[in-house]
């Protein structure tokens, strides 16, 4: 295989970030092509000037970050990173750091991507768009006994107001924190008046995004994060719980209860 152009390391340097570094470039650029097969390890390790651990630090890197896909017996092939993948990155951090971070943090990311979200929404949904959330909703209405159902409903709701903005980037950024929104739901059902004020303001999100009203759709949906994020401060205050994003994880109310989305 034709040599590839990258540069040979100093000593001083983190050789596998820095080779990592270099072969992500290579990936972003296109000199590198998805399903393309990278060259063995030791021409790796002679066009960089670094060991063979070296390059194995570096693949390993990449690979866990989605960029290359490692077959046993197949060799190394450039996968390039896709929605899911940055999405399960960001999940993971957050799971992993989630002391560091308050459910007031994720109230404020919300606050800031999903008013106007609905208020994209609202500007560019499509017939389709309409129907397909309409159909959500009806559903909550049908779940409202089913917990699991009920909070996987909700998220998809939410998801479904950020694919009508047909801005891709919007569905990443909100899949990103699909996890903690889940779990926020999960959470929020402990509280029994958390069904009907849900479904009223999901109800009047999507009347206003149907009436193709950006300036009403943003402050409905700006009521619905107020309500979370005083559900969740009542459910926490309750449990006797700090307010970091670690108690997200660490119970879940028992999926029998028969209460409804957040």
């Amino acid at each position: 295989m034709e040599s590839l152009p990258v540069q040979a390391l100093k000593r001083e340097e983190r050789l596998s970030d820095r080779v990592a570094k270099q072969l992500e470039d290579l990936v972003v650029k296109g000199v590198l092509e998805t399903g393309q097969r990278l060259p063995a390890e030791r021409e790796l390790a002679e066009m960089f000037g670094v060991s063979r651990t070296v390059i194995r630090e570096a693949i390993h890197n990449l690979a866990a970050r989605g960029l290359l896909d490692v077959r046993s017996g197949n060799g190394t092939l450039v996968s390039g990173p896709t929605t899911d993948s940055v999405a399960q990155s960001l999940s993971l951090l957050l799971r992993y750091r989630a002391e560091d971070f308050l459910v007031e943090h994720l109230h404020e990311v919300r606050r800031f991507l999903e008013v106007e979200i609905a208020a994209r929404a609202a500007e560019r949904a499509t017939d389709e768009d309409l129907a397909d959330l309409q159909d959500i909703l009806c559903r909550m209405e049908n779940a409202t006994s089913n917990v699991e159902s009920s909070a996987n409903l909700d998220v998809e709701f939410h998801q479904s107001l950020a694919v009508a903005t047909h801005n891709p980037l919007f569905i990443i950024l909100l899949d990103s924190i699909g996890d903690l929104l889940l779990e926020i739901r999960y959470r929020s059902l402990e509280d029994p008046e958390t069904t009907p004020k849900a479904l009223y303001h999901h109800r009047n999100v999507l009347q206003q995004v149907q009436s193709r009203n950006p300036n009403q759709a943003r402050l409905a949906m700006s009521a619905h994060v107020d309500q979370s994020e005083d559900t969740m401060r009542r459910v926490m205050k309750a449990h006797g719980e700090s307010e970091s994003l670690a108690h997200l994880y660490r119970q879940r109310p028992d999926e029998s209860k028969s209460d409804g989305v957040s």
